[in-house]
């Protein structure tokens, strides 16, 4: 039986709450704050975490970042009042599992826990495996003579405590690998942390790498915990690093050489236990040139360097890596859609400018529009099966190009796009989908079969 843990500082939420999923077969635990529900999740035994997203002083998303940091197999739903297709999506993007607006619908909750079941009954199937597998790690493909080398390498580098960095572009799958040597090392039971420097803004990178003392600037009114601090004993992924600054980035370097940071105002030394690995889709040798990166903290992350070469360069990898995006959007024993040879050869001959992660987007917009349990090239997004340059986070490329193309047809594709956007972030559930889009259902049906 699962255990979940409801987050909510509203008591009679909290009542009613455990009440329905009581009833439900489920245990349940509660917790009014995200520090009792912290202390909840490191006492272990808790599998699913539901959590409102506003509470004071740790709200959702900070909640989820701490669990994310201690155990990062529990899925966590996030529940609020204050619907919006942007905070849901920006959710969903950060590693959310799933994302309810209150008031929510029984049935509702209940088949988004199945899906969490679901998750967590693959996630334990593929531990329990033990076939003839050469690599074992967590949501890593690797059919290609490169992508194995990269295991190789894995496999070499996890056991020892040698700060790592990772080059690749844009989607390549920089922090799975990062993931792969933490889970493969023995820090692989201790905190995982993974932070963009490039999406904090550089005047409160510092505190959030190696926290604060109240007073130490406006706004600081408690003592706050840095990512170093909260990783102890773990991993800190650092991604696109090349984007920090440099006064940051040499005392990133005090913080490596030392094995202690000081947090901003703070007088005190504070030692830490943290393996470091870095990544760039950048050339941090070109930066260093320029003095927009430091030659010291460079030669200190390039003692042992993993490069991921871009899918185009490695075709072997794109069909198993759709049929793994396939599984994992696929309920537990239901059947696996199929792909047809003419949808696997437009996949295959398409370029594929946003890597991995644009793949897994193509999957999951056709998984939406696909009918019947076979995928066809006219599920698929045009550009792929049109061949144009471009992906889901360039923009159109057809546009930037000056390829033209009736303006009602363009429209269409677009509108297209962004229903299955919206069908992506609240689980395929349509009739959700139809409120948020604000249309009615019948009307998100015909636009689904409309070609």
């Amino acid at each position: 039986m699962l255990r979940i843990l409801i987050v909510d500082d509203e008591p009679r939420i909290l009542l009613l709450m455990k009440g329905l999923l009581k009833a439900n077969g489920y245990e349940v635990e509660t917790a009014k704050d995200g520090a009792a529900a912290l202390d909840a999740v490191k006492a272990g035994g808790i599998d699913i975490v539901i959590t409102d997203l506003r509470m004071q002083p740790m709200d959702g998303m900070a909640l989820f970042r701490e669990v994310r940091a201690i155990s990062p197999d529990i899925p966590v739903i996030l529940l609020t009042a204050y619907a919006s297709v942007e905070t849901a999506i920006d959710a969903m993007k950060s590693g959310i599992f799933d994302y309810l607006t209150k008031p929510f619908k029984v049935e509702d909750m209940l088949a988004c826990l199945k899906r969490a079941e679901d998750k967590i009954r693959r996630s334990a199937a593929v531990a329990a495996d033990s076939g003839p597998l050469r690599y074992r790690f967590e949501n890593f493909i690797a059919n290609s003579p490169a992508m194995k080398e990269v295991c190789e390498t894995i496999q070499k580098v996890a056991p020892t405590a040698a700060t790592v960095l990772i080059n690749g572009e844009s989607g390549t799958g920089k922090e799975v690998v990062a993931r792969a040597i933490h889970l493969s090392s023995t820090r692989a039971k201790r905190p995982w942390v993974a932070v963009n420097c490039a999406a904090i803004p550089s005047e409160l990178l510092e505190s959030e790498m190696f926290g604060h003392v109240k007073g130490a600037f406006t706004g600081a009114v408690a003592d706050k915990e840095g990512l170093f601090e909260t990783a102890s004993g773990g991993t800190l992924f650092l991604d696109e690093i090349a984007s920090m600054p440099l006064i940051l980035q040499g005392k990133l370097l005090r913080a490596l050489q030392e094995k202690e940071i000081r947090r901003v105002g703070g007088t005190k030394a504070i030692p830490v236990d943290v393996r470091v690995i870095a990544a760039s889709n950048s050339n941090l040798e070109e930066a260093v040139v320029k003095g927009t990166f430091r030659s010291d903290l460079f030669y200190r992350f390039a003692v042992i360097t993993i490069d991921i070469p871009p899918l185009r360069k490695r075709p072997e990898d794109i069909m198993p890596l759709v049929k793994h995006f396939i599984a994992g959007e696929t309920a537990e024993g239901a059947t696996q859609p199929t792909v047809s040879d003419a949808a696997a050869k437009a996949l295959l001959a398409y370029s594929w400018p946003g890597n991995v992660r644009e793949l897994e987007n193509a999957i999951k917009h056709a998984l939406t529009f696909m009918r019947g349990g076979e995928i066809t090239p006219g599920d698929l997004p045009t550009r792929i099966t049109e061949n144009k340059e471009g992906s889901a986070e360039s923009g159109d490329a057809s546009v930037a190009s000056g390829q033209s193309a009736s303006l009602k047809s363009f429209l269409k594709q677009k509108e297209r796009e962004y229903i299955g956007q919206i069908l992506s972030s609240v689980g395929g559930d349509k009739e959700k989908a139809a409120e948020t889009l604000k249309v009615n259902l019948s009307t998100l049906y015909r636009k689904l079969s409309d070609e």
